[in-house]
């Protein structure tokens, strides 16, 4: 349940690790509870190392396509700019789209100017795989994704009977922290993770310290990074948006 008081982060400070580029939205709702934001980015949006020739290919023949799959607005993001470069973008007008997420779907929507096709009730990877429709022989799915993700929508298609191609949009590297920020983050009441790609590239700007603030989580596939590192868990929130992550980080630093 939401804390109903009009500023129950009064007094607590919140780490961002989220890209600095995604970092404002988040760290304005945060304010609006009454918290001192952090924005400490563990991660940095580049260009893949292929240079992006694969991705270039998949857009130069995305009639080939009947659906393409996005995870993470990174990646939405990377496809369009890239589209736009190549002048293909008109070519996304026939073809199905899904989403991992609501976030996500409202990147692709203002990218297309239309509905999504596909958002799962579950919003990762693996529900995203299983709310796909049956497919025929000859779809296939375009799958643009980061350099270091994870193969569960890609398994999980191909395991359905889907021909994928997936194709690395970007890549994720990791910033270093300035002497300021790293005793900012050190006195933290809590540390935002969205992805886990985050949990990563703050432990290692942390450099082996510990990490102090009460951990929040955006989903179950961030969750996970943390329990791969051993990194405990105060809360994950109830949906992969910027409102439910600041009511996660609400019921974790008062729980």
């Amino acid at each position: 349940m939401a804390d109903s008081r009009p500023d129950p982060l009064a007094g607590k400070t919140v780490v961002i690790t989220r890209a600095s580029h995604q970092a404002a939205p988040l760290a304005a709702a945060l304010r609006e509870r009454g918290a001192t934001v952090v924005v400490a980015p563990a991660i940095a949006v580049v260009p893949p190392l292929d240079g992006g020739q694969p991705l270039d290919d998949a857009l130069l023949r995305l009639e080939q396509y009947s659906w393409v799959a996005f995870t993470s607005s990174n990646a939405v993001a990377a496809t369009f700019a890239r589209a736009d470069r190549r002048g293909v973008r008109r070519r996304f007008a026939r073809i199905r789209t899904a989403a991992v997420g609501p976030t996500t779907a409202a990147r692709v929507e203002a990218e297309i100017n239309r509905p999504v096709t596909l958002v799962p009730e579950r919003h990762d990877a693996v529900g995203l795989a299983s709310a796909f429709p049956e497919p025929r022989p000859d779809d296939w799915c375009f799958v643009p994704q980061s350099a270091q993700a994870r193969p569960e929508l890609a398994d999980g298609l191909r395991a359905r009977g889907w021909n994928v191609d997936a194709v690395n949009a970007y890549r994720t590297v990791t910033p270093s922290l300035s002497d300021h920020l790293a005793a900012d983050v050190s006195n933290a009441d809590a540390v935002v993770f969205a992805s886990p790609s985050a949990v990563r590239g703050h432990l290692s700007q942390l450099g082996g310290n510990p990490l102090t603030g009460r951990v929040v989580c955006i989903g179950r596939t961030t969750a996970a990074a943390c329990q791969d590192a051993e990194v405990p868990i105060a809360a994950v929130a109830d949906g992969p948006t910027d409102a439910g992550l600041v009511e996660a980080v609400v019921a974790a630093v008062h729980g």
